[in-house]
């Protein structure tokens, strides 16, 4: 089993607590936003991409409070990351259902007493989950879209899709967190995060993988201090060092990298990691 960086579970209860006000934020721009994009760009396509980036989007917020708090632990990560999607599909079915029953339609263009009424309705609708999911049915009933040329999604047909908007959403925002900085090596002995050399170095093109993990067990590092000839190579790898200021210990990832050139648009870059986060002890590195 190749080594690895393998996080050590601290969640304290205040980096739990530092998560909060990311989260909410989060939870309030991103469902707004997403709700009111969507209504002026109704296209079920690009509706299945803004979910995924609405995901992603919320699993950023997240990820700056897990960084703030410090949290290394992935299933705690995750459950954060559950409860945020959990609470920003809740939030974003608010906007739909009352910016689709408010007279003012989706226009953002209100009076001073037009948004005092959005926002008592809005609270009313987040305190009142039974009003809210009544008002939902009701709209499954009637439908909210369509694809040109069809009549309007409603009943079952517009149940699944919404529950697949919801699966997509949820697994976006749970990817995005456990993959993110919860998973980042951390130095204890700092008690904080390392931090990415930069430039990342570059080295020839690493045709065996299985030799490269074998010289790396061996603490053999010849292979990662080997000069690339050509710095204009198409072929080549990258090592990302991850280090903190008297911590003995280092983490590599290793990429072998190919620039495949295109007569026409941009080059096609192909990635493939070799080792992630791989611990070093050398001093030379």
């Amino acid at each position: 089993m190749t080594k690895k960086y393998i996080p050590s579970g601290a969640a304290s209860v205040t980096g739990v607590l530092k998560t909060v006000l990311f989260g909410i934020l989060g939870c309030i721009l991103l469902p707004l936003l997403y709700v009111l994009v969507n209504h002026w760009i109704p296209n079920i396509w690009f509706a299945a991409i803004s979910a995924v980036m609405f995901g992603l989007g919320l699993g950023f917020f997240i990820d700056q409070g897990i960084g703030l708090g410090k949290i290394r632990n992935i299933r705690v990560a995750a459950v954060i990351g559950v409860f945020y999607g959990l609470l920003a599909y809740y939030m974003q079915w608010i906007f739909f259902d009352e910016f689709m029953y408010n007279s003012n339609g989706f226009s953002l263009n209100r009076d001073q007493e037009g948004y005092t009424a959005l926002f008592e309705n809005i609270f009313f609708l987040f305190t009142h989950p039974q009003a809210l999911v009544e008002e939902i049915v009701a709209l499954n009933e009637v439908g909210t879209f369509r694809i040109e040329g069809s009549s309007n999604f409603s009943g079952t047909l517009l149940w699944v899709l919404w529950f697949g908007e919801f699966a997509v959403i949820l697994v976006s925002v749970v990817l995005a967190v456990m993959f993110g900085k919860a998973s980042e090596p951390f130095s204890e002995q700092n008690d904080a995060w390392m931090v990415r050399r930069k430039p990342v170095a570059k080295i020839p093109y690493i045709e065996d993988k299985d030799e490269l993990i074998k010289t790396l067990d061996a603490d053999d590092l010849t292979l990662l201090k080997q000069e690339l000839e050509d710095p204009a190579s198409v072929s080549f790898a990258e090592v990302i060092i991850y280090e903190s200021n008297g911590d003995p210990v280092k983490y590599i990832t290793v990429v072998n990298t190919s620039v495949v050139r295109q007569k026409l648009g941009k080059d096609n870059i192909r990635k493939d990691v070799l080792v992630k986060y791989y611990p070093i002890t050398d001093p030379s590195l």
